[in-house]
């Protein structure tokens, strides 16, 4: 089976091409075909789609550029206020057993006034006198006193919001959580650069030492979730209108080396009791946007699950050896009882107490990730794929698994099974794969489960960190074939999907963000096009007076609809070289033309305050000549949809 057999790709004029759309005789189209990969990955989750502003909130590691996070724990992002020494501390007794190390302040004997701490965030806070903010800390010390917290803003020092409380405890009291009053700023930031202030009378702490842990900040998130998401970045994702999901992610699932690997049941529970996580991609994860979290914001978002199970391999060829490995095993069976069990089984009563008594609906796993790299392809084969095949099945006998390596090594039917394919590469490379899955085998049906151009035309070398419209529109041509054999084709998903602006410029997303913007990318346009224009049927096009290239085509219908999508990719434009479109069996006068659009191959979109989106999306109404629709591109790179 060749996944990547390629039609030769054709550049150059084509005129009077006409279409001819039939008006049966396709193959049923998968609904799960454009979805979402979510990971942590360049503070895809904390620091962007989980709803906390407070960076290093619990003291659990050391964050740093590239894969280097560590264990190591300091007082990075956080600064003292009124004379005030901070440093880390272990002296018990802890907050839990899993957030041991806390702040702890020291003040000077013969202090006054405002003492205590400010926080940098994740590259600043978005301040905004529409929203509510909630703010709340542990204690440990002997403190009476006003507390207050408040954003200031750090190019006029002006302070743009309060919130105040009255502490009283003695160190006796052991631990105390205090909760602000929700607030709203009294006047917004136009930029990110502002900080989040925590102060104390520092005459009654004059010559003590007192101990802080989960300091948290949280704007008004998206459906007002406790401990929920960034609520502009969420709604984004669910703007898209996706169909399905893979969660926890792929390599940050797997985890950098032995240990490290995403642990479901340490990313549940209350947050005290969240040790955190070394992430793959350079950060400590906090672990507050967990397993439920994650399947909450696929319930919000009506998304179909694809859980992925850590299958015993890490990115640095650490392996779990077979006489090892059923304790693996057990974790995800463990996690998946945990999401679909009733409050009857052992694992669906402890997510019951921890606020979800109803299950969640699993009906799709995927045993490990990218096991063909780093050394994983042999024991994969040999026992790690079987031994949770066999146990998934035995208890969920209609769970569809899905391997990641092709061809899958299941299933026990000799039909074949699913798999899961990663397509990176530039955007020619992509336009070349029109008629890949035109000859694949229809025993094997596909999950693109990752896909991007990450480099213009031909280019080798460095990834491109905004995409060109022309490399959307190679997608867009991959995603043409792909909805021509979703017969086969189950779902696709871009691969990143969030990732954070002055982290990563460098690398493409579906979605950028910094504090207070969003960066919508080409891909990320295009995706929310296909999926609001998806059919339920192929149709079948017959082209006479041309052929494929410049010009790539695919025809869906719905129950009202038919709906043709058409790329030009460096082709021909204007009235002279319009493709005539027929739909047999049509009597329809009228028709959408969708156009998506920008001034080049070249034009990229960024950031609000950087110039904004570069593309267009137009609407229109057009009518039929004697039976046809005439479809004139304006640009040499554009992308149509033909809705009758």
């Amino acid at each position: 089976m060749h996944f990547f057999a390629i039609l030769p790709f054709i550049l150059g004029v084509v005129s009077c091409l006409r279409l001819t759309i039939a008006p049966g005789g396709g193959n049923t189209s998968s609904q799960l075909l454009y979805g979402l990969l979510y990971e942590e990955i360049y503070h895809s989750g904390d620091g962007g789609l989980y709803g906390e502003l407070i960076r290093n909130r619990a003291f659990q590691g050391s964050s740093a550029p590239g894969r280097i996070a560590s264990f190591q724990r300091n007082t990075d992002f956080w600064h003292p206020v009124g004379g005030v020494n901070l440093s880390i501390d272990t002296t018990g007794p802890a907050l839990s057993d899993s957030l041991t190390y806390q702040l702890r302040m020291d003040i000077p004997a013969g202090t006054q006034g405002s003492v205590g701490f400010y926080n940098d965030g994740f590259w600043g806070f978005n301040v905004d006198t529409s929203k509510r903010y909630a703010a709340s800390f542990y204690m440990r010390g002997d403190y009476d006193g006003d507390v207050e917290c408040y954003f200031n803003n750090t190019l006029n020092g002006q302070k743009l919001s309060s919130s105040k409380i009255t502490a009283r405890q003695a160190s006796s009291s052991r631990w105390f959580q205090y909760y602000f009053p929700t607030f709203k700023p009294t006047a917004s930031a136009s930029t990110p650069n502002n900080t989040f202030y925590f102060v104390f009378d520092g005459s009654k702490l004059a010559g003590k030492s007192v101990y802080f842990n989960l300091l948290s900040l949280f704007k008004q998130t998206y459906l007002n979730r406790a401990n929920g998401l960034r609520e502009d970045l969420a709604q984004s994702l669910a703007d898209l209108k996706p169909s399905w999901i893979r969660l926890p992610g792929g390599n940050n699932m797997q985890g950098l080396s032995f240990g490290n690997h995403f642990k479901w049941n340490e990313s549940v529970g209350p947050l005290q009791n969240r040790y955190g996580k070394l992430s793959t991609w350079g950060d400590i994860e906090t672990q507050g946007f967990g397993l439920l979290e994650q399947m909450q914001m696929a319930k919000d978002m009506k998304l179909t699950v694809v859980l992925g199970l850590f299958a015993g391999l890490y990115l640095n060829r650490d392996l779990i050896p077979q006489n090892q490995l059923q304790l693996y095993v057990d974790m995800a069976m463990n996690q998946l009882e945990f999401l679909t069990g009733s409050t009857s089984t052992p694992m669906g009563a402890i997510r019951a107490q921890y606020g979800y008594p109803e299950p969640f609906e699993v009906n799709w796993v995927e045993i490990g990730n990218e096991d063909y790299l780093n050394n994983g392809q042999a024991s994969y084969y040999s026992y790690r794929f079987m031994a949770f095949y066999n146990a998934i099945r035995a208890k969920y006998p209609d769970m569809n698994v899905i391997s990641t390596i092709n061809p899958s090594p299941s299933p026990d039917d000799g039909s074949g099974g699913i798999i899961d394919l990663h397509i990176y590469n530039n955007q020619n490379h992509f336009a070349n794969l029109y008629n890949t899955f035109d000859q694949a085998s229809r025993n094997y049906p596909v999950f693109v489960g990752e896909y991007a151009a990450i480099r213009t035309g031909t280019g080798t070398g460095s990834e491109i960190g905004a995409q060109t419209f022309g490399m959307a529109c190679g997608e867009a041509i991959f995603l043409l074939g792909v909805e021509r054999n979703s017969d086969i084709i189950l779902g696709s998903a871009y691969g990143a999907l969030i990732k954070q602006y002055d982290e990563e410029p460098n690398t493409v997303a579906v979605v950028k963000h910094t504090a207070n913007e969003l960066l919508h990318s080409m891909s990320y346009y295009l995706q929310q096009l296909f999926a609001q224009n998806m059919g339920t049927e192929t149709l079948p096009i017959t082209a006479t007076e041309g052929g494929l290239g410049p010009v790539w085509w695919s025809a869906t219908k719905t129950s009202k609809n038919t709906i043709l999508k058409m790329v030009n990719y460096n082709g021909a434009t204007g009235a002279a070289n319009a493709v005539k479109v027929q739909i047999t069996g049509s009597t329809a006068s009228t028709a959408q033309l969708t156009v998506f659009t920008a001034d080049s191959e070249n034009s990229s979109n960024k950031l609000p305050s950087h110039g904004g989106d570069e593309h267009r999306i137009i609407k229109q109404t057009i009518t039929a000549k004697d039976g046809l629709f005439e479809v004139a591109f304006s640009k040499p790179y554009e992308i149509v949809i033909l809705t009758v």
